[in-house]
């Protein structure tokens, strides 16, 4: 299963309400391995974690104490995909950098402008800075992290690559963009959903008419 995290209740309840995720333009960057960014971007996507579980009571997630967990199927369904992991010294990264460099200086075909970009939305530095917990070298591989980027045509012809910088001064009106696309879901699609007390666990079961055993109490740690 997959699972989207997050640290309000009322963005979860606001979730299982909608049937849906929203999307959000998203900061990521690339660089090499003497610390030079090469790209730095914002993309629009939803961004999940690769769990079992059983699994998250050894784990310590960044993102929040509630979350929705879904099943493969509907991730497949969709169009999710994990993310590639890459060390900045690898072939993959060497490769990756070459393209990317070659598009912004434009000496790439037209065609190969955008699977580019679709590569990088789902490529990711094993080790980085967590900006969430101000951390360098946090692994970001142990996430596990899958994301949904959708497509220029799934988004209404907004971009799905947008110079950080610009987006940084108005991201409102970037992610406002996003309000109408959103990532929908049905209950049957639902396996887990984590809560933070038990007062939250039966409101979630009563108004949504979950089963018990799918409303569970959040069995993770998270930073201090």
């Amino acid at each position: 299963m997959i699972i989207h995290f997050t640290k309000k209740f009322e963005d979860l309840h606001s979730i299982l309400f909608s049937s849906s995720f929203k999307l959000h333009y998203s900061g990521e960057y690339f660089g090499d391995s003497s610390g030079k960014v090469i790209s730095r971007a914002a993309h629009p996507m939803v961004s999940f974690c690769d769990f079992n579980d059983d699994e998250l009571l050894t784990k310590t997630i960044t993102y929040g104490g509630y979350g929705v967990a879904l099943k493969k199927s509907w991730a497949l369904k969709y169009g999710l995909s994990p993310v590639n992991y890459v060390e900045k010294n690898s072939p993959v990264a060497l490769g990756l950098i070459s393209l990317l460099k070659a598009r912004q200086k434009e000496t790439l075909p037209s065609c190969l402008r955008l699977p580019v970009i679709q590569l990088k939305c789902f490529t990711k530095h094993v080790y980085g800075t967590n900006s969430h917990l101000k951390v360098d070298s946090f692994d970001f591989k142990a996430e596990n992290e899958w994301r949904f980027v959708p497509s220029k045509k799934q988004i209404g012809g907004n971009k799905i690559s947008e110079n950080y910088s610009t987006f940084d001064k108005n991201r409102e009106k970037y992610n406002k963009r996003l309000e109408n696309y959103p990532l929908v879901f049905e209950y049957s699609d639902v396996k887990f959903v984590y809560v933070q007390t038990k007062e939250e666990r039966e409101k979630f079961i009563s108004q949504f008419g979950l089963p018990d055993s799918k409303v569970k109490l959040c069995n993770w740690n998270q930073p201090i």
